[in-house]
């Protein structure tokens, strides 16, 4: 259980949250030496209309479920604009996304540039606005992947979840979180750690789904 903690009304969040579990000593990762995730990343708030997409492009749509430990497990046919449906952000490669509901979900993944073309087709990818699109400011931000899946970082978003039939935890959660030294000096080694491990998902997922392709078109079974 949580110990007790007192907040000063001038203390409360924006908007004079009440919500006890808003000021749960345990939302804060008891890390001293270390850089805030916020000094390290943006987090992406522009959002996507249909009525301002291209209507000449195809579009993948990305929901909180295709999203799982580490890397977007995706399979299904682009779409035009006219059906995006509601509102959407908008993805670059080497962005990292974390979905902000249910977060005991560990919907978080490594949006690598492979998911950007589909059979040899250019196209836009879009994501649910339940995600977090954090966006480097220079280098490569995969290392981040790994990071946010970990069990301490876990065990803060459990604890920051606020809501009760869809929890989700807020923005200044994540930016709070502080990235270990030791994680932050070995960045480029593990960014490159995690772009092998995704690149070899993404091989093992084409060939199963060639394999797949190629039984459909080879054997006919009748009912």
């Amino acid at each position: 259980m949580a110990q007790s903690v007192a907040i000063a009304v001038s203390n409360l969040d924006a908007g004079l949250v009440l919500a006890p579990e808003r000021y749960d000593p345990r939302r804060v990762t008891k890390i001293f030496d270390g850089i805030h995730l916020g000094e390290i990343i943006e987090i992406i708030s522009d959002q996507v209309y249909a009525t301002s997409c291209d209507k000449d492009r195809k579009y993948l749509i990305l929901d909180t479920g295709d999203a799982q430990e580490g890397v977007i497990r995706v399979h299904k046919p682009l779409v035009t604009r006219d059906n995006i449906g509601s509102a959407k952000k908008r993805l670059q490669p080497d962005d990292v996304i974390v979905s902000r509901l249910r977060p005991y979900l560990r919907q978080v993944a490594y949006v690598d540039p492979g998911l950007f073309n589909v059979d040899g087709e250019p196209m836009d990818l879009l994501c649910s606005t339940e995600f977090f699109v954090l966006r480097s400011k220079g280098e490569s931000i995969a290392f981040l992947v790994p990071y946010l899946l970990s069990d301490s970082v876990q065990r803060v978003l459990a604890v920051a979840q606020e809501g009760g039939h869809h929890p989700r935890f807020n923005q200044a959660t994540l930016k709070r979180l502080i990235v270990p030294d030791s994680i932050y000096r070995q960045r480029n080694a593990m960014s490159e750690r995690v772009l092998q491990a995704v690149a070899l998902h993404r091989e093992s997922e084409s060939a199963r789904h060639e394999l797949i392709a190629s039984y459909n078109s080879t054997v006919t079974i009748v009912c």
